[in-house]
């Protein structure tokens, strides 16, 4: 049987999704112990917003590789909170572009030592070095999928 054969140890993809889900509900549960009263998904979608204010919500879609309905929820639900503003453009009504209050800012500045203390917690058992060459794969799996306009293909670039 070709089910057999599945085995979740080998799959980069069970692999990687599994990590991220550690990530993520790690720091959920940080964000709670906190007070923090976002989700890890919101957080995720304001740091492009903190590191480039005033980009658009189709632009943050393709920062996030989410579609537009789903980013428009995030986008409404930080708005909601505070966090972000949308504004319509000039040129074309139907673009959006996003900017992070102060709220926001502040609450990114609050989050970020929260953030590098799960990632420390949860590679502290990998060698260092291993750990370097894990990064260096995922990326060569990843790069190559990357619209030439990616911020993350920018951020390999710097």
């Amino acid at each position: 049987m070709n089910l057999d054969r599945m085995n979740p140890r080998e799959s980069i993809g069970f692999l990687s999704w599994k990590v991220a889900r550690v990530f993520a509900n790690d720091l959920a549960a940080r964000f709670t112990e906190a007070g923090v009263k976002i989700t890890v998904e919101q957080w995720r979608a304001l740091l492009p917003a903190y590191k480039a204010d005033g980009l658009t919500q189709g632009r943050l879609c393709d920062m996030l590789s989410q579609e537009k309905t789903g980013v428009s929820r995030l986008v409404a639900a930080l708005e909601k909170h505070g966090l972000l503003r949308r504004e319509s453009g000039d040129d074309d009504r139907r673009v959006k572009y996003i900017y992070i209050t102060d709220k926001g800012r502040e609450l990114v500045d609050f989050t970020i030592d929260i953030v590098l203390e799960s990632r420390a917690e949860i590679v502290k058992h990998v060698d260092p070095e291993e750990f370097a060459v894990c990064k260096r794969v995922l990326w060569q799996l990843i790069e190559p999928h990357l619209d030439a306009t990616c911020c993350l293909k920018e951020a390999v670039l710097k």
